[in-house]
């Protein structure tokens, strides 16, 4: 049985940052510091057990649940792949 492994995901100046940990003092300590997403992930099939959001947090201080945001309107997910088009050469 495979232990808890925790993703930690920041940004910084624009760029996006990763980090995984075995630990999850270190990745609540290093979470909180970045104001991160912390992800837990458990069993061998890489289930996610839980998002949380160190940026937002509650009254007493905990991280809040990340939660999807409809800010722009729908998310937009392509479910099939498109082929691009097919491209001619010069002068053909």
């Amino acid at each position: 049985m495979r232990k808890n492994a925790y993703l930690v995901v920041w940004w910084m100046s624009q760029v996006p940052y990763a980090a995984v940990f075995d630990n999850r003092v270190a990745a609540e300590a290093a979470a909180s510091v970045r104001n991160a997403l912390m992800v837990t992930l458990s069993g061998g099939d890489a289930k996610i057990d839980s998002v949380l959001d160190w940026y937002r947090r509650d009254d007493s201080g905990q991280p809040m649940p990340a939660e999807w945001r409809n800010i722009l309107g729908q998310i937009q997910v392509p479910w099939t792949a498109k082929r691009p088009p097919a491209l001619k050469a010069a002068g053909a």
